[in-house]
């Protein structure tokens, strides 16, 4: 409860803004200068005092143009994966949609930390269930309550995600290949499959489609042996 009491004050004092913003919306619909009162959430700060100062300036025309940029936004079918601060934005990285073709051995996803390891799959459902060091966290996503189990996992594999949920920070962290994005992978895997995931393009090849326990040893990358040095130097 404490850790999301923060969270919630900054959503409430928001939501008393956002009520007290539209209160002089409403206003400004009276007095002409506005269409609609939520027309304010499209000006700039800047624009907001310039408006309380002075009424002589066309804003509806301003607020109409703005209007029309967000209709077709709303309709993009692909969206950039980073926006830099000069508003450049990168599509690229989707193995799915590169040449690479999905398969009954390889899968496709979002490619979130760089790096390839191969190693067995463990499907966890919970946070609670054991991992082995070196096999491969499957699951459909994590919060802060799977952290413990990145530091036996030697990848990372996700239902859901994106560059900023909290499994690709910390396997990006850690120095752990992730993929994310696989639909039902937690059906499509299963517990004991060799695999080879691929951060850097976000494909995961099955190399042996069977649950067999025996010991194949873990092939590392650079990336998976900066995350051995760093929990070595922890312990």
């Amino acid at each position: 409860g404490i850790r999301e009491l923060p969270k919630f004050t900054i959503v409430q004092l928001m939501g008393i803004i956002r009520a007290k913003m539209i209160e002089e919306g409403e206003k400004l619909v009276q007095a002409g200068v506005l269409q609609d009162s939520k027309d304010v959430f499209l000006l700039r700060d800047d624009e907001l005092s310039e408006i309380s100062e002075s009424d002589t300036k066309c804003w509806k025309a301003l607020i109409d143009e703005r209007k029309a940029v967000m209709a077709s936004e709303a309709v993009r079918t692909r969206i950039p994966r980073v926006i830099t601060s000069d508003g450049f934005g990168f599509y690229g990285g989707a193995a799915s949609k590169a040449n690479v073709a999905e398969g009954s051995n390889v899968l496709c996803g979002e490619p979130v930390s760089p790096g390839t390891y191969e190693g067995r799959i463990r499907v966890v459902h919970n946070p609670t269930e054991p991992l082995a060091p070196g096999e491969i966290l499957t699951c459909h996503g994590t919060d802060p309550s799977w952290t413990p189990l990145f530091l036996s996992a030697g990848a990372l594999i996700m239902e859901v995600g994106g560059l900023m949920t909290h499994g690709s920070v910390v396997a990006r962290e850690y120095g752990l290949p992730a993929v994310v994005g696989l639909e039902k992978v937690t059906e499509r895997l299963t517990t004991g499959q060799l695999v080879r995931v691929d951060g850097s393009s976000g494909v995961v090849e099955i190399l042996e489609d069977s649950s067999s326990e025996d010991k194949v040893p873990h092939r590392k990358t650079r990336s998976r042996r900066k995350h051995d040095r760093r929990r070595a130097a922890r312990d």
